[in-house]
């Protein structure tokens, strides 16, 4: 007992003196880059020039926190080795990421780790593995893990994960509803997650592998679609739609498009994004699609420069766009859809990030500034716009929730036209014993006249009415109907059939189209985790669901 003692009495003050400032000892203020180290027992091994931890053993190093039964610090304070009697017992804790595991080696100098056995959370992705290894951006920038310019939206003390024959998913459940299994997976907080290559399992089934490389991105919050999706529309008839991302270079990132259709035959795309920048990147977009307007398929480039992370609403978003022969559809009015063809040479986008809104019933806004020039049917013209949009909600969808939504554009254009578009929304959403109601009341202004086509908006007022109700746990039926108050008539009904898990909403839906004749037949996959996901194939521009009055929320 008195060796025991007077080891544990001399391990506390070695450390003090020679390592840093050690728990138990009462302190002030935790210094910058101290390590604190806590235990039951501490007992220095002046031979080995070590200190080992056991019993409730834990540590904190800047954001990082670690649990286990024994932890074992050198003297130099560059390395720890981490381990528990239980599976998984080995617990780290780094700003908002967890990882548990069997084991555990950490370089304090380096910020670097290696887990065993490893089972995690970063970024809505839920991981585990055989070993995983960890750093801070930083230090992985350092370590050659990532190019200088990955992860610039990530704080340089971030954590950043990667690991081989990695199995993920966004899913909480305990048997998740599905799952991606791939050789190799990276996680760069603020950035993206890419998986190479990755299997498809449905439950424990296996389904397809995904051809390329797969990349999640979370400036964006947004994944491309795993899996082919069907569609019919008036144009093209049914098909079946293929959409794939992928990196082509350390700054470089394509999207390819494709779609197969009875009447149009093979359409696609391939989309290039090159980063110049931290907030910035330079795009390159090439089309071969149908247009009504033109009646045959053409090459339809575009390419400019723009904002990254699209719709980040603490930031401001910008974009300069090139276009040729650009195949548009635009819903003009109530019925009235126009398809066509359109030259940009340039357009200029700005839009300010969202104010307010900070609290539940108070309004945010932003705002819009468009300058262009621009050709169809053979005729130049240049057109600017400034503008306003604000938006907001009270209550909760829950019990009872009041939405409202607003947007007002004035145009001016070179041939000394003008436009002024004025656009409102107000709505309640309510829920009761798993119904769910939706009523909303849309009203558009216009005054004054466009020289051009593609932007002649008509007036609407039109209503909405939806009801979705549970088939079961997970199978629920809605129904939407849309009335023209200027035409006295039922313009639209909509029907959509839905799974809904944990982790993920899929849904079969028909639009019937009672004003014009654009109806439309398509299924919707959606992750919980990233809601941008949503994919709707509808056309040449891939055009959602919710384009038409954002149905069934």
């Amino acid at each position: 007992m008195g060796k025991t003692l007077n080891r544990f009495i001399q391990a506390r003050v070695l450390l003090l003196v020679c390592l840093a400032t050690l728990l138990p000892l009462p302190v002030a203020a935790e210094e910058p880059g101290a390590v604190i180290l806590e235990a039951d027992s501490v007992v220095y091994d002046q031979q080995a020039g070590t200190a080992e931890a056991a019993g409730n053993a834990r540590v904190r190093f800047g954001l990082l926190r670690l649990a286990a039964d024994r932890i074992v610090l050198d003297q130099e304070m560059t390395r720890l080795k981490a381990s528990s009697g239980d599976t998984r017992g080995v617990k780290v804790r780094y700003g908002d990421r967890s990882l548990e595991g069997n084991d555990l080696e950490y370089r304090l100098d380096e910020q670097v780790g290696l887990m065993r056995n490893t089972r995690g959370e970063a970024n809505a992705i839920r991981f585990d593995g055989e070993s995983v290894e960890f750093a801070s951006v930083a230090a992985a920038r350092v370590k050659g893990w990532i190019k200088a310019r990955q992860g610039s939206g990530a704080a340089s003390d971030d954590l950043l994960i990667r690991g081989a024959d990695m199995s993920f998913t966004t899913c909480t459940e305990a048997m998740p509803a599905y799952r991606l299994k791939t050789r190799k997976l990276l996680i760069i907080p603020g950035d993206r997650v890419i998986a190479v290559k990755p299997q498809i399992f449905i439950e424990e089934h296996l389904l397809a592998t995904y051809p390329f490389d797969y990349r999640i991105d979370l400036r964006k919050s947004s994944a491309k679609p795993l899996l082919p999706s069907l569609f019919h529309d008036s144009t093209r008839g049914a098909g079946i739609a293929f959409s794939y991302g992928f990196e082509a270079g350390e700054r470089l990132d394509a999207d390819l498009d494709l779609r197969l259709s009875e009447n149009q035959g093979l359409e696609g795309s391939l989309g290039l994004a090159f980063r110049l920048f931290d907030e910035g990147e330079f795009f390159l977009d090439s089309s071969y699609l149908f247009n009504d307007d033109e009646g045959e398929k053409k090459w339809r480039p575009s390419w400019g420069l723009r904002s990254m992370g699209g719709g980040n609403a603490d930031g401001w978003t910008w974009m300069i766009r090139w276009s040729q022969r650009e195949s548009i559809d635009i819903r003009q009015g109530t019925g009235v859809t126009y398809k066509g063809t359109l030259w940009r040479d340039p357009e200029v986008t700005v839009v300010s990030p969202w104010w307010g809104g900070e609290v539940p019933g108070e309004s945010r806004y932003r705002l819009l500034g468009n300058w262009g020039r621009y050709e169809e049917s053979g005729l130049d013209f240049e057109r600017k716009g400034l503008g306003l949009e604000f938006e907001g909600h009270a209550g909760s969808r829950d019990s009872f929730e009041p939405f409202w939504h607003g947007r007002g554009i004035r145009y001016e254009y070179d041939t000394d036209d003008d436009m002024t578009v004025i656009e409102g929304s107000l709505g309640i959403r309510w829920e009761r014993s798993g119904w769910r109601f939706e009523s909303r009341y849309d009203r558009r202004w216009v005054e004054g006249q466009t020289p051009m086509s593609w932007d002649r908006l008509e007036e609407v007022e039109e209503a909405y009415q939806t009801v979705d109700w549970p088939l079961s746990d997970r199978w629920r039926f809605a129904i939407r109907g849309g009335y023209d108050f200027q035409g006295n008539r039922i313009h639209e009904m909509a029907y959509r059939i839905g799974y809904e898990r944990e982790c993920y909403h899929a849904a079969l839906f028909f639009v019937d189209d009672r004003a014009g004749d654009d109806d439309k037949i398509g299924i919707r996959f959606q992750l919980t985790a990233f809601p941008d996901t949503a994919f709707s194939p509808l056309g040449p521009d891939g055009g959602s669901f919710d384009e038409y009055g954002e149905v069934f929320h």
